[in-house]
């Protein structure tokens, strides 16, 4: 899947296209036993300065999003509701990884 994306994203001009997003895990945990509800995390795309960007948010049994704090969700978030903004490869990509 992520060699169809670079290969398109060459095509179209971009030489070094984010290729992923950075979340750690005590980040991971503290949205995931936010609430008793959370039963997993909704990835959402959005775009940050014109690039993808990915936002995290916890989600209930239903499908609904868990997120008690909406004021940053339009841009960065402000509280820990929900994840966004991660590091990003190709600028923070770790030994060797694409």
């Amino acid at each position: 899947l992520q060699t169809q994306y670079l290969e398109k994203e060459e095509k179209n001009g971009k030489l070094d296209p984010i290729r992923s997003e950075f979340f750690g895990k005590e980040k991971l945990n503290i949205l995931l036993t936010k609430s008793e509800k959370v039963v997993g995390l909704r990835i959402a795309y959005g775009l940050e300065a014109g690039e993808p960007s990915l936002i995290l948010v916890p989600v209930d049994k239903d499908g609904n999003n868990i997120a008690l704090d909406k004021s940053g969700l339009k841009d960065m978030p402000d509280g820990d509701d929900y994840l966004a903004n991660g590091p990003k490869c190709p600028l923070a990509c770790g030994g060797g990884n694409n």
